[in-house]
């Protein structure tokens, strides 16, 4: 047979010395074994033994091949960014699904700088409310006194101004209403007042008022119409600024691509956070998840994920960053809920209801009261606010059709609060504005 040839050593950089090298206590390479098990006598170690007998030099040992430089295949470990995830059955219809095909490219080595982690393997004050119990007592006859006194109306008045429509006709404020309102007899005082028989001009000026409302059929009925014809155009008025200020908002939002890709971005960095942190990756998450922008802090605790995010856009697409013009109608608070404006809608047209039934029973009611002017006003009040409430009723339901889109758009359940949801854009637009002047 032929000499014991050795098999050729393995390349450095080979799989096999990589899969054989350990970087903890290398083992002796198999080459090396086998030349010396092959070349060295088995009767060296005991001649070498003796100190007295000198044998002959072993041949030189090939010097085996020098170990692979150690690799680094570990990931970096990152902090988790702990966003809501948007559910897999909401991310079919929203603006998520889109993410997969669009290409988002982040620098991962700063996000690492910043991020990477050690492997050790209010008191608010109650509101008072003070509420005024009506009884026909010395405190409230003191209140009432009170009243009358800037109250420029006799009593003898008091009937006839109760059937002038508008105030600018010589009708009864609306301050005038709503206190009348508190002093209206019961039936204990129209009793009481009614079995009175001595001159009425000898009375208290308090109880002169009170026996002229003691004779005033359906005084409490009259009042609430009144008020009610003020209140229904001031509370039109009122909310339809509101609600056209949502529906720009939800405009806003829904032709607003740049800030869909800010998301992306986002959705790009969290990704790769979580996913060094041995977390699973998210096809889309929740807009409540940026509140906590700013609560995950980099190396520099002045550097948050915020932070993080302005300077990706910036590096890699800087046009972006102005997306908070597009979102103008965010600059404010967002105000109260369009579940709440849908309600409020909701009271005005019972309100209208009410009026329409007032109409229908005032001239019954008051046959014998010779009043040629308030039917007709009243008529012509009635009509005019049907029409203004009926258009803002449209204008409401648009509201309410446009959020609907922009919460299947985000992948937000249906039922989330609008004042929440648009008051969490609100205040990422402050915060990625401030983030980004802080940048430059």
């Amino acid at each position: 047979m032929g000499p014991d040839v050795s098999p050729p050593a393995p390349s450095p950089t080979s799989p096999e010395v990589a899969a054989l090298s350990s970087p903890a206590s290398p083992q002796p390479s198999p080459t090396h074994t086998a030349l010396t098990s092959s070349t060295v006598p088995e009767s060296l170690p005991l001649e070498s033994a003796s100190s007295n007998v000198k044998g002959p030099s072993p041949p030189s040992i090939p010097v085996p091949p020098p170990l692979p430089p150690k690799v680094n295949l570990k990931k970096p470990c990152t902090k988790a960014f702990h966003w809501d995830v948007v559910g897999s059955e909401k991310i079919a219809k929203s603006f998520w699904i889109q993410e997969s095909t669009r290409m988002i490219e982040i620098d991962t080595s700063r996000l690492c700088e910043q991020f990477a982690v050690k492997d050790l393997g209010t008191s608010g004050v109650a509101e008072l409310i003070n509420t005024h119990h009506i009884m026909l007592n010395q405190k409230i006859a003191h209140n009432f006194n009170i009243f009358l006194k800037s109250f420029p109306v006799q009593p003898g008045e008091l009937k006839d101004k109760l059937f002038v429509v508008n105030e600018e006709d010589g009708g009864l404020s609306d301050e005038h209403i709503t206190s009348l309102r508190r002093y209206v007899p019961t039936m204990d005082d129209v009793e009481m007042y009614k079995s009175h028989k001595g001159p009425v001009s000898e009375l208290h000026i308090v109880d002169q008022y009170m026996l002229e409302m003691c004779n005033i059929p359906h005084l409490s009925t009259q009042l609430d119409l009144l008020l009610t014809l003020r209140e229904l155009p001031i509370g039109i008025d009122d909310l339809q600024p509101l609600i056209n200020q949502k529906i720009r908002m939800c405009t806003q939002l829904n032709n607003c691509g740049s800030f869909v890709s800010v998301l992306e971005y986002l959705l790009a960095i969290g990704n790769y956070l979580n996913e060094n942190a041995r977390k699973e990756k998210a096809k889309g998450f929740r807009l409540s998840s940026l509140t906590k922008l700013s609560q995950l802090r980099g190396r520099d605790r002045k550097f948050t994920l915020l932070h993080a995010l302005v300077e990706q856009i910036m590096l890699h697409e800087p046009c972006l960053a102005t997306f908070t013009q597009e979102l103008a109608e965010f600059e404010t608070v967002p105000g109260a809920s369009i579940k709440g404006l849908t309600a409020e809608v909701d009271v005005l047209k019972n309100e209208l209801q009410k009026l329409i039934q007032y109409s229908k029973t005032s001239k019954k009611r008051n046959a014998g009261i010779q009043q040629p002017n308030f039917s007709k006003d009243l008529k012509m009040a009635t009509e005019k606010y049907g029409r203004d409430l009926s258009a803002l009723t449209k204008t409401c339901e648009d509201m309410k059709e446009l959020y609907s889109v922009i919460l299947v758009k985000f992948g937000e359940p249906a039922d989330q609060d609008s004042q929440e949801f648009f008051g969490l854009i609100c205040q990422f637009v402050h915060d990625f504005k401030r983030a980004h002047a802080e940048s430059l």
